[in-house]
């Protein structure tokens, strides 16, 4: 899968074939097909494992008995390793680029995201049951969420780490009025 990967990092999906993962790779091409009987089965694959490559950085959030502030900015921190993670961003941006040629994998893709930030979500519909979260989808708040925090088109196209710190602070002060925090409930 790292040699595939790597070539389709550099040539694309079209620019790929199978014969030369198997070679690259220094295996057969009975044993490639083996695993992947074709090259959109090896894509597929590929583009899965870089999407979940992040969950462990969502699931490490601890939120018990934390003010949502801090919870925010320890999410914050995750999504944007997350996707500064030079495996995962150059397959998404992949992914993106194919998504007329494979719209079953962006759609896969997509779920997959939303798996990965499952942690976030959880976490928000507690929240909401807790009454500290006023009324909004937790699951639509944690895609604007991270869509903040990654800057949308603006982040791909400049990701420095002071910008990303900028976006941060931002995404993390946009959704603090939403928020009521314990003190406030009980005076």
């Amino acid at each position: 899968m790292e040699v595939a990967a790597a070539l389709f990092e550099q040539h694309g999906f079209a620019g790929v074939t199978m014969a030369e993962v198997a070679r690259r790779a220094r295996i057969s091409k009975t044993t490639l097909y083996a695993r992947y009987p074709d090259k959109p089965t090896l894509f597929r694959a590929i583009c899965s494992y870089a999407c979940r490559v992040p969950a462990y950085r969502f699931a490490a959030v601890a939120t018990e008995g934390r003010e949502p502030d801090d919870v925010l900015a320890d999410f914050a921190v995750a999504i944007a390793e997350a996707t500064a993670d030079p495996a995962a961003d150059r397959f998404l941006r992949l992914v993106i680029f194919e998504a007329p040629r494979f719209p079953e994998l962006a759609e896969q893709i997509l779920l997959e995201s939303r798996d990965v930030a499952a942690p976030l979500v959880v976490w928000l519909e507690g929240l909401a049951r807790e009454g500290r979260l006023a009324s909004h989808d937790p699951a639509l708040l944690a895609r604007q969420f991270g869509a903040l925090v990654t800057g949308g088109h603006d982040g791909l196209l400049q990701c420095s780490e002071q910008e990303t710190g900028k976006r941060i602070a931002s995404a993390v002060a946009l959704l603090r009025p939403l928020f009521r925090h314990e003190k406030d409930r009980h005076g």
